[in-house]
């Protein structure tokens, strides 16, 4: 008898260590998938609300919204400057995460523009995205300055691309742009 009810004993320890453990695995997935919902018209920031832009005559040029991505690009009615924002919502943080690698724009820009048409950038200002970079794309010569600059970055669920186009612009006020979309999105998911 006491055989048994120590063998007993030893099965109801090993089955709650095995129970405790799965529950604490389904925790921890939960809050990996876990995360601030917002209506992806929310996080949208227009160039016209960005101060270092809003001097200027943007209009919208195009819109797409498909499934949990939103995709809105605006044109600069005197210069033809562009800005592009597009936001994928994710099913959860893991998936995020993958996407946020696999989708890396990087990918095709270095397809259509090659290896030294990419052009890495330090950030420069503090961000409160999960993940991020800046780059650019050099359209001409290597010395030429950067047109086109790309902001890639997650937020929790959502991973968010800016492209901007104004000839010479630099990177650093390019970064004071990306300082201000990273505040208003920030609010919005906070």
């Amino acid at each position: 008898m006491i055989t048994r009810s120590r063998s007993t004993v030893r099965w109801l320890v090993a089955a709650l260590v095995v129970a405790t453990v799965l529950a604490g695995a389904a925790v921890v997935v939960h809050r990996l998938q876990a995360g601030h919902r917002a209506p992806l018209d929310a996080l949208l920031v227009p160039p016209s609300t960005i101060d270092l832009l809003s001097g200027e005559q943007w209009q919208e040029d195009s819109a797409r919204a498909v499934g949990g991505e939103l995709t809105r690009q605006w044109v600069n009615a005197r210069s033809r400057d562009r800005f592009v924002q597009s936001i994928i919502e994710h099913s959860g943080g893991i998936t995020a995460r993958y996407g946020y690698s696999a989708e890396d724009p990087r990918i095709n820009d270095r397809e259509d523009f090659g290896p030294e048409g990419v052009r890495e950038t330090p950030l420069g200002v503090p961000v409160s995205a999960d993940q991020s970079l800046i780059y650019c794309l050099l359209t001409g010569r290597q010395n030429e300055p950067c047109s086109l600059w790309v902001y890639w970055s997650r937020y929790g669920l959502y991973t968010v691309k800016i492209y901007y186009r104004e000839p010479g612009l630099d990177a650093a006020r390019f970064a004071e742009i990306v300082k201000i979309v990273d505040a208003r999105i920030s609010a919005v998911l906070d």
